[in-house]
């Protein structure tokens, strides 16, 4: 693949976002950032994984009022500057922040989520996606992913794209999904994994080769 490419996924759960962004990198032969993030984030900052993982795409009550006081390792601790008071989930959000801004300029990747279409707003080399699908669409598969019944699975659904939608607001005030933030819209339940994923390839040659 000739050029840059920078492709941010956001995506309602059960509509398969995180196959469809996993099916177009490797397609591309680009890097993949989903949980992975968490572990760059973890490098980047000295902080167990665990921490992020704790706060990935929601915002965490129980943090709220911690405080992190710990210095960040080598010479981001100058770039971040940040207070020496300041909550666990904004500060881990900073970091991660940092981290999404240092993969879109080393190279091409797909990233799922966590704001990244409005962090990397700027980057030229950037094509945003969001993946949608109807609601029963995405309480089939995910009854079929966790072998739940179908009230569990509306809930689980419901639960997680609120977290998502709450996380969103509180760190970029946008709506989650808000259609003028994104490039592309897609409803992945009219053609399936592969067919969108097709189309969304064609999208990123057509970019590169513009």
């Amino acid at each position: 693949m000739g050029g840059k490419i920078v492709i941010t996924i956001g995506r309602e759960y059960g509509s398969g976002g995180r196959q469809i962004g996993q099916i177009i990198a490797d397609r591309l032969g680009i890097p993949f950032y989903d949980k992975e993030l968490l572990n760059r984030a973890e490098e980047e900052s000295g902080l167990g994984v665990e921490v992020f993982d704790k706060m990935d795409e929601k915002r965490c009550s129980n943090l709220v009022y911690s405080f992190l006081r710990k210095p960040l390792r080598g010479s981001r601790k100058g770039i971040i500057g940040l207070k020496d008071f300041i909550t666990m989930d904004d500060r881990l959000f900073f970091i991660q922040n940092q981290v999404l801004k240092t993969l879109a300029y080393e190279g091409s990747c797909v990233i799922m989520g966590r704001c990244s279409n409005v962090v990397l707003s700027k980057v030229e080399e950037a094509v945003h996606f969001f993946v949608k699908a109807p609601e029963d669409y995405k309480v089939k598969l995910l009854k079929q992913i966790y072998d739940l019944d179908e009230m569990a699975a509306i809930k689980l659904m419901r639960d997680t794209d609120k977290e998502r939608k709450d996380y969103f607001r509180h760190y970029t005030g946008k709506d989650w999904g808000d259609s003028s933030l994104y490039n592309f819209i897609i409803d992945s339940s009219v053609i399936g994994y592969e067919a969108t994923a097709d189309i969304m390839c064609d999208i990123v040659s057509k970019k590169l080769n513009k």
